[in-house]
């Protein structure tokens, strides 16, 4: 009787095991399916269309293989594209670390009108884009700008600088900007790993005898270690797929010394309709983007 009992038992925990099993599926199928709808088949299309000879307007589209993609290798423009990109995205993301890691200890500071010192560190990241660009092309004009008057002011030069009309100044100028307006995110998620740092592990460094520099290097550091390493990986991405500023500002000038693969993607489509070779060099970064995204949902998962 005993036996039947636990066999009884089992049946019935194996069931509920199966049941738990189902409603899982059923809740998660609908994220699945959007998922799939939403992102799957755009990718899938894309990857077609950069097979194809595809350009706006044809009525015909025939299949070219690899042709699309060996033709963007070999252009000198895309390869100075995919160059600046990497250097567009790397200079940016580390001033954008460095800065925001010095932000986020500025804001965690205990001082009088902290709220305010908050809203105007984040304000750069909620103003609209084309805003920011309007403002920072006034400041950086060659004719009257207000960066160039200040420096004459200062007797630091005794001449206009074209920030964004000369090849060695418009890739330093547009990295700026986008420091200036990613800083904020990374400032943020620093500052809330701050703020979930016990007190009692400064105060067992002070009573160590650690000073200032050995508190941040021993403990605030290694406490706020995979944040920064996670808003860093995200603000790749972002930056990687940067747009909106370098066009706005320099479409890709002068002589392509800002052009990204994203600029140049840009060109290909809209303005020599030719979406196949648009869509192509698009997907060039994809592997890079794929890599940095796993390696970020690899360490969401490891912080739960």
């Amino acid at each position: 009787m005993k036996n039947l009992n636990t066999v009884s038992a089992g049946r019935k925990t194996v069931s509920m095991e199966q049941k738990e099993k189902k409603l899982a599926v059923i809740l998660i199928a609908p994220a699945v399916i959007y998922l799939i709808l939403i992102m799957g088949l755009p990718l899938i299309w894309a990857v077609y269309t950069s097979l194809t000879d595809k350009v706006i307007g044809a009525a015909q589209v025939n299949f070219v293989g690899l042709s699309n993609y060996i033709e963007i290798i070999k252009d000198p423009v895309f390869q100075k594209s995919l160059l600046n990109t990497f250097i567009f995205a790397f200079f940016a993301v580390m001033g954008k670390v460095i800065l925001g890691m010095i932000m986020a200890l500025a804001m965690n500071q205990p001082v009088r009108g902290r709220g305010g010192i908050r809203v105007a560190m984040i304000l750069p990241w909620t103003i609209p884009t084309i805003v920011s660009v309007f403002a920072w092309q006034w400041i950086y004009s060659d004719v009257g700008g207000a960066l160039n008057r200040i420096l004459m002011v200062l007797h630091i030069t005794d001449h206009q600088i074209g920030w964004l009309s000369t090849t060695s100044m418009a890739m330093f100028s547009v990295i700026l900007v986008n420091i200036w307006r990613g800083t904020p995110f990374i400032a943020i998620s620093v500052l809330a790993g701050l703020q979930n740092i016990s007190p009692d592990l400064y105060e067992a460094a002070s009573l160590d005898g650690a000073n200032v520099i050995q508190r941040f290097l021993y403990v605030t550091l290694p406490s706020v270690k995979e944040v920064i390493i996670l808003s860093a990986f995200v603000t790749t991405v972002w930056t990687l797929n940067d747009f909106e500023i370098v066009w706005c500002m320099t479409r890709g000038g002068p002589s392509h010394a800002t052009e990204l693969v994203s600029t140049y993607s840009y060109i290909q489509g809209f303005m020599n309709s030719n979406i196949a070779k648009s869509v192509a060099a698009s997907l060039i970064l994809v592997p890079i983007l794929v890599v940095l995204v796993h390696y970020i949902t690899k360490s969401s998962l490891s912080e739960e």
